[in-house]
């Protein structure tokens, strides 16, 4: 029998679950993805910015698709919606850098069920577009490369009064997801704690967009 909490929680996601669809069914919707790497078949840790993460549920459905979240209420409603677009959560404690975890989401993302892994680069906790080392060591252990996406919204309400500055896309506008480039994770970037690989992503993703006032 399901509990209070559990109800409140399966109601709230669905409230969020039903909203962005209807936002991608009456927005005009692209992928810029020139190099055909999402539907290559090549696995990735797609890295992404935290603020962005609602707008890109629904974008990426149908994909076999690990997604990277916390244990705690936020992660409980990031997994509930993870499942409905058909993804699988790995749920890790806040500010989780390394230790067993890494080898554990290895062992997940390589294995029988091999597929894609979406980690927030600046998640879960901020600073505000500063990449993390998490995602690049996971690439480094799970041998891939590192899978840069942004989204761009042209009409949406951003939240000034979180670290993030949370993206919420508004119905009837244009959402535009950008593929970047990939980066590969070589020894040299372990020695220096990937300090040019995340000087590097942070670049790209930042780079001028269409969108931005």
């Amino acid at each position: 029998m399901k509990t209070g909490r559990n109800l409140i929680e399966n109601f709230m996601s669905r409230i969020f679950i039903y909203y962005i669809l209807l936002v991608y069914k009456t927005s005009r919707v692209s992928i810029e993805d020139n190099l055909g790497l999402l539907g290559s078949g090549e696995d990735f840790v797609i890295g992404f910015w935290h603020g962005e993460s609602y707008c890109l549920y629904p974008a990426l459905r149908g994909r076999r698709l690990y997604v990277v979240t916390t244990r705690d209420l936020r992660g409980d409603y990031i997994s509930l919606i993870c499942r409905f677009f058909g993804y699988t959560p790995i749920r890790v404690p806040d500010e989780s850098a390394g230790g067993n975890f890494l080898f554990e989401i290895r062992k997940m993302i390589n294995g029988e069920g091999s597929a894609s892994l979406a980690v927030a680069l600046d998640g879960p906790l901020g600073p505000y577009h500063e990449p993390k080392s998490f995602a690049f060591a996971v690439a480094r252990l799970a041998r891939r490369r590192v899978l840069p996406v942004t989204v761009e919204c042209s009409a949406r309400i951003s939240s000034k009064k979180r670290w993030d500055k949370y993206i919420v896309p508004l119905p009837f506008g244009e959402i535009k997801l950008t593929v970047h480039s990939p980066l590969e994770v070589g020894k040299d970037d372990v020695r220096e704690d990937f300090a040019a690989l995340r000087e590097t992503i942070k670049k790209h993703m930042e780079m001028e967009k269409s969108y931005e006032k």
